[in-house]
Formats: C-alpha cells, structure tokens, sequence
C-alpha cells in the first residue's frame, strides 16, 4: 500500500465523490491518512505544503503552482453554482464600500471572484463560512459572501441575495465556474493517473450505490437536512467533477497558466 495524506472539505459534494475511496468501496492501493476541515484550512496546509494531494480552493492554485498540479477528476466547477454576496438589507452592493464584509478567506474562489467585480474599497473579515450568516444576522458584518450549502439556506436566515457572483462570472468568461481542485504534490505525479482513475470510480460507486456511503456523507453534514444535502450533491457533483478536460482553456485564463498545470 502506498501512504498518501489527503485532506478535503467535510461538504456532502467532498464525501460524496471521495467516500467510497475513503472507506475502501472501490478497489486501490493507497493506504489514506484523511483530514477534513474547512476549505480555507485545506487552502493554508496546501500553501504550507503540508499533504500529497488535497482539495483547494481555485483562486489559491497559482500559489501553489510551484509544488502542485492539478488533477483532472474531483474538483467543482460548473454553471449556476457560483458564491453568493447576502445581506440583512437589500442594498446594492456598490452603496456598502468601507463597511465590513464577511469572506470564507482571502485565498478562496469566491473572494477572488469578489475583488474581481467589486474591488477592495471594504473591510474584509475573514469567517469561516459557516459563520458568515450568523455574523450577519448578529450586525457584525454589513454583508457575506457565502459558498458551499449557503446559496440553498440564506432565505431561511432572512437574508436578501444582493449578488450571485458566479452569474457575473459566467457572463464575463462565458465558462464554468471554478470553485474547488484536487491537487498534488509534484513529487507524486507518477500516481497522478491512478489516483484520478479511483476518484472516478469512487463517483461512480456513489452515483450507482449512494445508500452506501450516505451514513458517512450524513455524519459530516450532521448541521444539514436531506434535501440541501440531495441539492448540494446535484449542483457541485457534475460531469466537470469526473472529467475536467472540457473546462481546461477557460480555467487557464482565469489561474494565468498553461495546460501543463493539469496532470
């Protein structure tokens, strides 16, 4: 068995793509030491170097261009699935500069979507995402940019969207939006195919066998009910997640790489 360090998001999209590898449901030689946290966590270890492969936010990539590429299988892309800007108040988001914005951290997608759009003219606090909403609801912040199952529960907070930033996206680069990649570490791309072949049909254990792996994606998604899980699931778990050869070009353009940075 070959001893990898893999560290990925405790969303029902990570566990769903990567459950049946992790419990052994599909067949590989990988013995896996997992960590689960929080995306903004994984985007530091990734930084500091600290797992073989691992998933990350896209915007922190070209920080890690250097000791990482990107594999082609695992990831979240897609349409209609982009960070949300919600407040208590609906304001235009253009009226709330130099007033304080929650953000899931400075190296994530949706902030990088955030600045791309609106500028830096505010005062960033950086939430877990889970805490953004609270913040909001408690007057800590003027405004959040929300990720993961947020899009489907902020109208239960009574909050108003003010912005759909991956809409903005999409208009703009009229491709996917990149969330969230699996990457690994240069010294271990000669596993790099294999491990992209067992994400694949770890997904595909899930799509055919879902009752077998829903305890565990349950367990870490404890806070949620069954239907934001079945649609969280449905939007970040889509055909990008087993192949993303198709949104390659347009996610060269937004890292500002070439397509060697994908294995």
């Amino acid at each position: 068995m070959i001893k990898l360090k893999l560290g990925i998001s405790t969303c029902p999209n990570d566990t769903y793509i990567f459950g049946a590898m992790i419990k052994g449901l599909v067949e590989h030689r990988f013995d896996l030491d997992v960590y689960m946290d929080d995306v903004q966590v994984l985007n530091k270890l990734a930084i500091d170097g600290r797992a073989d492969f691992i998933k990350v936010s896209y915007g922190v990539v070209p920080h890690v261009m250097d000791r990482y590429k990107v594999l082609k299988a695992g990831g979240a892309l897609g349409f209609g699935c982009g960070p949300l800007v919600v407040s208590a108040e609906d304001v235009p988001v253009e009226s709330l500069r130099g007033n304080k914005i929650a953000i899931p951290g400075v190296n994530t997608s949706a902030f990088r979507f955030f600045k791309m759009f609106f500028g830096e003219d505010f005062e960033f606090v950086e939430l877990r995402f889970d805490l953004i909403m609270p913040a909001i609801a408690a007057k800590q912040v003027a405004a959040g940019v929300i990720i993961h199952e947020g899009r489907f529960i902020y109208e239960q907070q009574g909050l108003k969207k003010l912005c759909d930033l991956g809409e903005l996206y999409e208009k703009k680069f009229s491709s996917p939006i990149p969330l969230g990649a699996i990457i690994i570490r240069n010294e271990l791309l000669e596993y790099a195919a294999e491990i992209t072949e067992t994400i694949r049909k770890s997904i595909r254990f899930a799509d055919e066998n879902y009752e077998k792996i829903e305890d565990f994606v349950r367990f870490h998604a404890q806070e949620l009910d069954d239907s934001v899980v079945k649609n969280h699931i449905q939007l970040y778990v889509n055909k990008y997640s087993k192949d993303v050869e198709p949104a390659i070009d347009g996610l060269c353009s937004f890292l500002g790489a070439d397509r060697s940075v994908f294995v």
